[in-house]
């Protein structure tokens, strides 16, 4: 937000000490303050990513994006911003750049044609994982298959059985080591 003078101290010298125009200036004052903060939304709706509701409201109706009723507003931001992007070949770096645009704290790691994405937020709600499983379904060929986890709150209990048409030795780990 950019800083006002004060009126007061715009004032030349030969109004101090004058009633009127101290009184004058302490009811302009915050007129203009709030004028300034009003300016300074309407700047800050022009960005999808530091709007506040109504701008959010404004690309969505310019998007055509409907069904929001219910939804928090960074969810919100997130349907605005993936309207938006440009049309850019996915690379891994691209993918990683993203992440950190999107505030998704993620690792990948890419082995033939699996993505294996290991999230560390210690968020319960599962708004964040279902955001990424939808922008991995929308940017990944169809090819390639993705694996998720959130290390920071999966957990597992009891035996863990895993099975394909061929028997693999497999060790599943965790943080604290081998299971």
């Amino acid at each position: 937000m950019a800083e006002l003078m004060k009126l007061k101290e715009l004032l030349p010298n030969f109004y101090d000490g004058v009633y009127d125009m101290d009184v004058i200036v302490n009811v302009e004052q915050p007129l203009l303050d709030n004028f300034q903060t009003l300016i300074d939304q309407a700047r800050n709706n022009h960005y999808a990513a530091i709007a506040n509701e109504d701008g959010i409201s404004m690309f969505e109706a310019m998007l055509g994006i409907t069904n929001v009723v219910g939804q928090d507003i960074e969810t919100r931001r997130y349907n605005v911003i993936m309207q938006l992007l440009p049309p850019k070949p996915v690379t891994m770096a691209y993918m990683r750049e993203l992440m950190g645009v999107l505030n998704i704290g993620a690792t990948l790691t890419i082995d033939t044609s699996k993505l294996h994405v290991n999230v560390e937020t210690r968020t319960s709600d599962n708004a964040v994982m279902q955001r990424l499983s939808v922008l991995l379904k929308r940017l990944l060929p169809a090819n390639m298959t993705f694996t998720t986890f959130n290390l920071l709150i999966t957990s597992t209990t009891g035996t863990v059985s895993t099975g394909t048409d061929v028997l693999y030795n497999t060790t599943i780990t965790n943080k604290g080591g081998s299971v």
